[in-house]
């Protein structure tokens, strides 16, 4: 397995509901954050806390320039349902991404010193996968 740079990376989504997954143009940074709960597993006489590991969940953002031309983060965040969520860490690996459906919100940013960017924070709705798994 080889060390992969980031400028390789594609990344997708559906915007309303129903919508097929289309390419973010301007993604230019993201992350996905597996984690779960622990909770205390005591037993009288133990001298090291011993924890059970809970449910998994995942979340995670991008980042990139805003695209005028483009409004699916939007129709995503704004529709009833959840959204399709694909990364390809690097494109020409097609068979090697991460997936699962979320709940995306929005934010743009922007002012008379820099360009607009947007920003998509997210929480998966279920499981989040990796192909192959």
């Amino acid at each position: 397995m080889a060390t992969l740079h980031g400028k390789g990376a594609v990344l997708y989504m559906s915007g309303a509901s129903g919508d097929a997954a289309v390419q973010i143009t301007e993604a230019a940074e993201f992350s996905i954050d597996v984690d779960f709960d622990t909770d205390p597993d005591p037993a009288l006489g133990d001298t090291w806390e011993s924890k059970l590991k809970g449910l998994l969940r995942a979340s995670g953002s991008f980042t990139g320039n805003f695209d005028d031309a483009q409004d699916t983060i939007w129709d995503a965040t704004v529709s009833t349902a959840s959204s399709k969520f694909y990364l390809y860490p690097d494109s020409a690996t097609s068979t090697r991404y991460y997936y699962g459906s979320i709940w995306p919100k929005f934010s743009l940013s922007g002012g008379t010193g820099a360009k607009i960017s947007d920003t998509c924070t997210f929480e998966s709705t279920g499981q989040f996968a990796k192909n192959p798994a």
